[in-house]
């Protein structure tokens, strides 16, 4: 059980239910007496029992309902604060279950789920998945946390750069997802080179006095709010594998034909079971 202190609100309210009792008391014996036997010599008699009784009643009646009533109201406040503290905690978790701990931006799972809400939204939308070139060569050559230094320093031109409304997410080590909604494929290409020019100028300095230039290799296609998730994402990653075989540092839209990423391993195996079938 909760502590409990007695207080100048709580005497006082018992004090004024105590004297309400008194008075309806006083009242009620007075008007029946009188009404039914008249006024004698035992009318006053009965009137100071009217007073007394109710009063030794409702004094610890009252005191008991009232401090109760108190008692409550500070449950009712440890609760409230119990709610928004949990509130604010799952808040919490939730943040750190939906985005990246090292960008802030959105993890692979819920990029996936809000792309597949958003681009629904809008007849035309732009998904591109951007990687970051040679992003081994800064772990072997200068480690895991200057390669974490340049992550944060790519989220954050996406985060300059691109609009509210834009969705980017972390799917991958160095692998960026953005969904362009009500975009065409025209300006995304340009939204696209805009974002690996701005990339091409950041000012990396892996060490004190070197600085080492970063690029990205892009990958972009139109999304239709009706197709599987399966096909836009397909062809981005088609449209990112051809970035790469120009060179890198270039910004490609996906054209159907396109050549697509090889699978050595499907290959192979398709291969040796077309040599099984023809021996």
């Amino acid at each position: 059980m909760l502590p409990f202190r007695p207080s100048k609100p709580v005497l006082r309210q018992t004090s004024i239910l105590a004297a309400i009792a008194v008075l309806l008391s006083f009242a009620i014996t007075g008007t029946l007496y009188l009404a039914t036997l008249g006024l004698d010599d035992r009318f006053w008699d009965a009137m100071t029992f009217a007073i007394i009784v109710p009063w030794g009643i409702s004094l610890p009646l009252g005191w008991y309902t009232v401090t109760q009533h108190h008692r409550l109201m500070g449950v009712t406040r440890k609760l409230k604060i119990a709610q928004h503290e949990l509130r604010s905690m799952n808040e919490k978790l939730q943040r750190k279950a939906s985005y990246d701990g090292l960008t802030g931006l959105a993890n692979r799972e819920h990029f996936i789920k809000q792309f597949d809400d958003r681009r629904k939204a809008a007849e035309n939308n732009v998904l591109m998945i951007v990687d970051a070139d040679h992003f081994k060569n800064i772990n072997d050559g200068y480690g895991h946390p200057i390669g974490d230094k340049a992550l944060i320093l790519l989220a954050g031109v996406f985060k300059r750069s691109l609009r509210k409304q834009d969705l980017v997410g972390r799917i991958g080590g160095e692998e960026f997802g953005i969904l362009l909604p009500d975009t065409v494929e025209a300006e995304g290409e340009i939204i696209g080179e805009m974002l690996r020019h701005e990339i091409e100028n950041i000012l990396f300095e892996p060490q004190p006095g070197e600085i080492h230039r970063m690029t990205v290799s892009i990958g972009l296609t139109g999304v239709s709010p009706r197709e599987e998730r399966a096909i836009p994402m397909r062809n981005a990653d088609t449209a990112l594998f051809e970035a790469k075989r120009r060179g890198r540092n270039q910004c490609v839209l996906y054209i159907p034909g396109m050549r697509s990423k090889p699978r050595p391993f499907y290959e192979e195996k398709a291969k040796r079971e077309a040599i099984a079938q023809q021996a």
